[in-house]
C-alpha cells in the first residue's frame, strides 16, 4: 500500500516514484538463523521432551517464515537515499515568492523560491488566545537556523506534524499526551560500506526458552553503493549510551551471547566495526489507550510522530499511506479543520490494524 500511496501522490510522468525505485537493491535471498548456534536451555532435564518439539516447531516456523519473507522481500531501500529523492522533489514542487531562509536558490528560472526550509530546529510553539487570533493564526512557532544561529517566528493557523517518534511538537505542547509506549527493548543500527552482502538479506533470532530470549539481528544490502546495512534488538540496556564508542561497546557487549568464536559474532562483528557511525535508541510503539486525536484544533500527526511501529518496514508504507489520504481530505474539504479532523478519523483504524499486524508479526523476531 506505500508505493500505491506514492503512485497516486506523483505528478503526471511519475518521476518521483521512478527516482524512487532507482534506489533499490535487489535481495537475492533470504535467510535465517539462531542467534547462537547451540543454545543453552535454561531448563530442568525433565523438560527435554517439551524442549524437542518446541525447538522441531521453532525450526519449522523458521522455514515458512523465510519462505514467505524470500517472496516478499525483494529489494531494500536506504531510508537515507529516500529522503534526498523526497527533498529534490519537494524543491521543485512546492515553491513561492518568497522564502525567509533562502533567498538565492532560483534553478527553476521563473523567480520562485523552494518552501522547503532546511537546516531549521524547532525550539518552541505558542498557541494563541481567541483574542490574539486576528490574522486567523492560532500558533506562534519558533526556529532557529542550526548553521547561522538566526531566530525566525512563524504564525501558523494549521501544523502539520511529521516529526518523527520523538515528536518535538507533541512535547511542546502542553495537551499534548504521551502516546509512546515502550517496548523494554534497545536497538542499535549501522551502516558497513565496505561489506557486501552480495544480495542476501540474513534474520538472527533468539530462542525463547533460552539464555538467548529476547535478542534478534538482521543483515541486510544496504543501498546504493553502500555495502550493508544492520540492526541488533536486546532487552532494553540501562540508560543509553554518550558517545560513538560506548554505543560500540554496548551493541558489541550484547553480540557477543552469539559466542566469541561463532561465525555469527564474527560477522556482526565485523560490519559493527566497519560502521562509522552507530545509533542506539530505545523502542517504541503507539499507546493506542491515548486519545488519537490532536488536543488542538488545526493541529494533526503524520507519520512516526502519529504511529511509531516497530522496526520491520511498515512505518514508511503507514507515512506514504497518511499523505495520500490528508491530500485526499484537503482536496474535498479544503484546508481546514474539518479536513484534518477526517484525515485522523481515516486513519485510525488502518494504522490500528496494521500496528497489530506488526506486533504480531514482530513476536518471531524478539520476543
Amino acid at each position: 500500500y506505500g508505493w500505491e500511496s506514492i503512485d497516486a501522490l506523483d505528478d503526471d510522468d511519475k518521476s518521483l516514484t521512478t527516482k524512487l525505485e532507482e534506489t533499490a537493491v535487489l535481495v537475492t535471498s533470504v535467510d535465517m538463523k539462531s542467534w547462537k548456534e547451540k543454545d543453552e536451555v535454561i531448563v530442568g532435564r525433565h523438560a527435554r521432551l517439551k524442549i524437542f518439539f518446541t525447538r522441531r516447531l521453532s525450526q519449522l516456523k523458521s522455514k515458512a517464515i523465510t519462505f514467505l519473507a524470500s517472496r516478499v522481500i525483494t529489494r531494500v531501500h536506504l531510508w537515507h537515499d529516500v529522503r534526498v529523492v523526497l527533498c529534490e522533489h519537494a524543491n521543485k514542487k512546492y515553491r513561492g515568492s518568497y522564502n525567509a531562509i533562502d533567498s538565492n536558490d532560483d534553478e527553476n528560472g521563473d523567480g520562485s523560491q523552494p518552501l522547503v526550509n532546511l537546516n531549521l530546529s524547532l525550539e518552541n510553539i505558542q498557541p494563541l488566545s481567541p483574542s490574539d487570533q486576528e490574522d486567523g493564526a492560532r500558533f506562534v512557532l519558533s526556529f532557529k537556523n542550526v548553521v547561522s544561529g538566526e531566530e525566525l517566528k512563524a504564525r501558523a493557523r494549521h501544523i502539520v506534524a511529521c516529526d518523527g517518534i520523538k515528536s518535538k511538537v507533541r512535547s511542546i505542547l502542553p495537551n499534548e499526551p504521551d502516546v509512546l509506549q515502550a517496548e523494554n527493548k534497545s536497538v542499535w543500527r549501522g551502516l558497513a560500506p565496505n561489506i557486501s552482502t552480495s544480495g542476501r538479506a540474513t534474520f538472527y533470532k533468539g530462542v525463547s526458552d533460552s539464555n538467548t530470549a529476547g535478542r534478534s539481528g538482521l543483515i541486510f544490502p544496504g543501498g546504493k553503493n553502500v555495502g550493508s546495512s544492520w540492526t541488533v534488538i536486546s532487552d532494553v540496556e540501562d540508560q543509553r549510551s554518550n558517545s560513538e564508542e560506548e554505543s560500540r561497546r554496548r551493541v558489541l557487549n550484547v553480540v557477543e551471547s552469539m559466542g566469541k568464536d561463532s561465525e555469527n559474532f564474527k560477522v556482526f562483528k565485523q560490519v559493527i566495526d566497519e560502521s562509522s557511525i552507530i545509533i542506539e535508541s530505545k523502542l517504541h510503539v503507539r499507546d493506542f489507550d491515548k486519545p488519537w486525536e490532536s488536543s488542538y484544533d488545526g493541529l494533526i500527526y503524520v507519520g512516526d510522530s502519529a504511529h511509531p511501529v516497530r522496526p520491520t518496514g511498515e512505518g514508511t508504507a503507514l507515512a506514504f499511506e497518511d499523505a495520500n489520504v490528508l491530500g485526499k481530505v484537503i482536496l474535498k474539504f479544503g484546508l481546514c479543520d474539518e479536513a484534518l479532523r477526517e484525515y485522523e478519523n481515516e486513519r485510525y483504524e488502518p494504522v490500528k490494524r496494521i500496528s497489530e499486524k506488526v506486533k504480531n508479526m514482530a513476536q518471531n523476531f524478539y520476543k
